[in-house]
């Protein structure tokens, strides 16, 4: 077996596509991740911006919740029945006010000048029997209205049953004389009081929420053992991960000074957003309430991304390894080329009275080298360009598609048209190779050309956009014994170069019967022949258009040859278009 070699120039052009690919790969690359990066951003944006949303209307909720429980304890406070002090009327009235706001209050109480129970709403005979009387004057939802003569909310847990709960509490004053008779008091367990704003998050926000009043004792929390501590007490410290105590210790001081806010903190790995917003009520801060919202979303983005950043790269790949499979295959048309020439020069050496054919072999043999040296890089040039236009319009298409999902029908027929192309071009660059090796092989059958003929126009048709070219053909029944499928790559490739040189008028087939042949002529009013390529019209590459390879032509020649057919062109006598014609024997049945 023979070594294979390479020339200097080959090399070169080797080395070159191959930092062509691998320059695509990283700009790809890059782009993709910054995309993503940018992806992630937005949607932690969104996380946030969420997580706000819902503290603030959490807030909003509370306080409007609790402002409907004072305005019940002022309603009740002047009730005729209460002023009066007229037991069976006025416990009506606070159990109807508990029964209004049952999903948020645990009871009202009903407390006379002295701090002693009248009455207690949401309980049975015997245990208001057993709690009638109880003095609670030392109570301080009890002593700091009774100073103030104005409407409390406890900013601390502040139960005698060791249930925690906070408090709402309004003065009975008489409207007469101005005197103090009393006191009507709401007490809220955090428990409900959790349960209540739990259930006005919307069900698919996985997020949790907390709450502190303004000295920093939680009055709720998910971890139920924290209720009632101390933010900063020893209990609560212990539990904060020593990786973001600090920060969260500030973060928490910050917000205990009555803003609002937001704050990312990451642990393991994972990133939560927590937002803050002061509980203010009647105009005073009654604590802060907390929103916690992992980034569970922006993860599922950046699942998403990976993949496109993956499919991106896995694309450029398969691009770099045909553009270096192309380069190689020209290469080695290139090689074969050089040993022939070297092969007629060694034999034409040894005869002296031959040297002069000699030299004129070489130098014709130097010449047509030359010219396929500039076909090649042509061909070079025109592939890479084939292949970029469908492979940048694959990604474009493939990052929308991760994008918006919801449009993804176009994106996808978008993406199969651009496939296809490149199919097409893998699919001419293997057929040269068949023929060049002459191992293309023919699966010949009976067929009408009629048949191929509607088909592949109706094809070409579809393919036309701007619907100014009209195609014509009165169909003959003309029988053949060919390849069908070679036959109709022949007609289609013919009508393909028809229409891409006619951006208006018309493209006619028409067929006929002559000396045992079947003659198929293609007319166009198109551009007609450049005269620089008539001359080598069928030959691999050539081409003057800025679309396609120069290959169909040739394809088309050396099938029709195969079947002892023909090809042959002109331009049209009138000055518009050219006319390509072809010939195939006569089926004999």
């Amino acid at each position: 077996m023979s070594k294979v070699t390479f020339s200097k120039n080959s090399i070169v052009l080797l080395a070159l596509i191959g930092a062509i690919a691998v320059a695509l790969s990283a700009v790809s690359f890059q782009f993709s991740s910054y995309a993503s990066n940018e992806i992630l951003k937005i949607a932690a944006e969104d996380v946030r911006s969420n997580a706000q949303i819902q503290a603030h209307d959490l807030e909003r909720i509370m306080a409007n919740s609790m402002s409907s429980v004072s305005s019940n304890l002022h309603i009740i406070a002047n009730a005729p029945s209460v002023q009066g002090d007229n037991f069976e009327s006025g416990r009506i009235i606070f159990d109807t006010a508990q029964n209004s706001t049952s999903d948020l209050t645990n009871f009202y109480m009903w407390l006379d000048r002295d701090g002693k129970l009248v009455w207690l709403s949401n309980i049975n005979q015997t245990s208001y029997e057993k709690f009638k009387g109880t003095d609670l004057s030392q109570r301080v939802y009890f002593t700091q209205p009774k100073k103030s003569l104005d409407v409390y909310y406890s900013n601390a847990i502040d139960s005698n049953d060791d249930i925690p709960r906070v408090y709402v509490s309004y003065p009975i004053i008489d409207e007469q004389t101005g005197e103090f008779k009393g006191m009507t008091v709401a007490g809220i367990r955090l428990a409900t009081l959790g349960t209540f704003l739990q259930q006005e998050l919307p069900p698919d926000f996985q997020s949790t929420f907390g709450m502190v009043d303004r000295k920093g004792t939680v009055l709720y929390s998910a971890t139920q053992n924290f209720i009632g501590k101390d933010m900063f007490g020893n209990e609560i410290q212990s539990a904060i991960p020593v990786e973001i105590k600090d920060p969260f210790n500030r973060f928490i001081k910050d917000s205990l000074e009555g803003n609002s806010g937001i704050g990312d903190f990451t642990y393991n790995g994972t990133t939560s957003s927590i937002a803050y917003e002061p509980i203010v009520i009647g105009g005073s801060q009654f604590g802060t309430l907390y929103v916690v919202t992992p980034h569970q979303f922006a993860g599922n983005v950046g699942v998403l991304v990976d993949q496109q950043r993956n499919l991106s790269t896995i694309l450029v790949m398969v691009i770099g390894g045909i553009a270096v499979g192309v380069a190689v295959l020209v290469v080695t048309w290139n090689r074969r080329l050089e040993r022939t020439v070297h092969t007629r020069t060694a034999e034409l050496s040894s005869k002296s009275e031959e040297l002069k054919r000699s030299r004129d072999s070489l130098a014709a043999a130097n010449e047509q080298l030359k010219v396929h040296d500039k076909l090649q890089k042509e061909f070079i040039n025109v592939a890479a360009h084939e292949l970029r236009t469908p492979t940048q319009a694959i990604l474009g298409y493939a990052e929308l598609l991760q994008m918006d999902p919801e449009d993804r029908d176009e994106m996808i027929k978008a993406i199969y048209r651009n496939s296809m192309r490149l199919q097409r071009l893998t699919s001419d660059i293997l057929d040269v190779t068949r023929i060049e090796s002459e191992s293309l092989k023919l699966e010949k059958e009976e067929f009408n050309l009629k048949e191929v003929i509607q088909g592949a126009m109706q094809d070409a048709k579809n393919q036309m956009a701007n619907g100014k070219v009209k195609f014509v053909y009165e169909p003959k029944d003309v029988y053949v014994n060919a390849d069908r499928g070679r036959i109709t790559q022949v007609v289609s490739n013919l009508l393909d170069n028809s229409a891409k040189f006619t951006k208006e008028g018309a493209i006619t087939v028409s067929t006929e019967t002559r000396n045992g042949q079947a003659i198929v002529e293609i007319k166009d009013t198109g551009a007609g022949i450049d005269g620089e390529i008539m001359p080598r019209l069928f030959s691999k590459f050539a081409t003057k258009s800025e679309k396609g390879t120069g290959l169909g032509l040739f394809i088309a020649r050396s099938i029709l040859e195969a079947h002892d057919g023909r090809i042959w062109c002109a331009n049209n006598s009138d000055g518009k278009g050219a006319t390509f014609a072809f010939s195939l024997p006569l089926s004999k049945t």
